[in-house]
């Protein structure tokens, strides 16, 4: 059902380098339809300087705390209303340089001063926003989510394999600890039961490419390992409903998508409980300490998940759909905007 709002054009602005990203990416799409359910019409932008065309607005929807700054100032300067959201990982001064933190608490605070509403997306950020803003009334909660009824797995029919997706940029595999999955996969090859698994490797190509699939190599794993690079949304819930397991060995988590997305297609998730990831809904995964000796760690890993009882991946299922389904952020927007 169309909801009618006062405000019906929202300029949805992110300072991504390409439009597509807006199609591509599952947390702009999501909350680009979102909007559009609820009445707005929304017009895309990856450019600061469409906040100057202000007759073509009547409200801004900026992701991210940094560039979206100068958007929100200049609808603010024409009487036009910003709403933000979305991670700000930069905010956890343990994941990130003294310097960066406070760049980062700076844009965070100009943000702040000229928006409607902030809404928060995960609880670790909003300790950390806390943290620096004393007045906390705009500050709104609303958890990412996802189209729950688009996944169907089946744990019966998964194979023994295993999933990772990020972006290969170096800084990116650090982030999401992609290199020590695939450390931690090749040490799982030694085990009878996992000898006959494989590693899927999939999102945008980046710098860092090269330095994986020489990690690959040195590992001995070429043949077990598949680099799949951008996959269609289709692809990826296919791909996460065949495989049993979930790499997200993240060092910091904003939210936590992709898990999330594991979860619902009943991956078992082998997290680092980092940022966003130490959700509750994670409790019954597997937590790897992702600061520890590997080899201890992959020892226990495997105990685990010989362990595993599958009753708790049904449990962390209905979990997801009870609360994670994209009608409960399209309610928490109708009421925040």
């Amino acid at each position: 059902m169309k909801i009618m709002v006062d405000k019906k054009r929202v300029l949805f602005y992110s300072s991504v380098k390409d439009k597509e990203s807006f199609k591509l990416v599952q947390f702009y799409n999501i909350d680009i339809t979102i909007l559009k359910d609820l009445g707005y019409e929304v017009i895309t932008s990856n450019k600061i300087c469409d906040a100057w065309k202000f007759w073509r607005y009547d409200i801004v929807f900026a992701y991210f705390y940094r560039y979206s700054f100068f958007v929100a100032l200049i609808a603010y300067l024409f009487g036009r209303k910003s709403f933000f959201t979305g991670g700000v990982d930069s905010l956890n001064p343990k994941n990130i340089g003294t310097n960066d933190y406070k760049i980062q608490a700076l844009f965070f605070r100009l943000c702040y001063a000229v928006c409607c509403r902030a809404i928060v997306v995960s609880r670790t950020d909003m300790e950390n926003i806390k943290a620096i803003v004393r007045n906390t009334n705009k500050l709104a909660y609303s958890e990412h989510t996802i189209a729950v009824d688009k996944y169907h797995a089946d744990i019966k029919q998964k194979n023994n394999n295993f999933v990772t997706i990020g972006w290969t940029a170096l800084s990116s595999i650090e982030r999401k600890g992609i290199d020590k999955a695939i450390k931690i996969f090749a040490k799982l090859q030694s085990y009878s039961e996992f000898s006959n698994s494989k590693l899927i490797l999939a999102g945008t190509p980046g710098d860092g490419e090269g330095y994986l699939r020489q990690l690959i190599k040195d590992n001995n794993i070429e043949d077990k390992v598949d680099i799949r690079g951008n996959i269609s949304e289709e692809e990826k819930i296919h791909l996460l409903e065949d495989a049993k397991y979930y790499f997200q060995l993240s060092s910091f988590e904003g939210f936590g998508l992709a898990a999330l997305e594991a979860v619902c297609a009943k991956c078992i998730l082998i997290h680092s409980g980092r940022g966003g990831l130490s959700n509750p809904i994670y409790t019954d995964e597997i937590l790897i300490n992702i600061d520890g000796d590997l080899d201890s760690e992959t020892e226990l890993l495997y105990t685990r998940l010989l362990q595993f009882d599958d009753n708790k991946i049904e449990s962390s299922y209905k979990s997801v759909l009870y609360y994670y389904g994209n009608e409960r952020r399209k309610k928490d927007f109708e009421q925040i905007l």
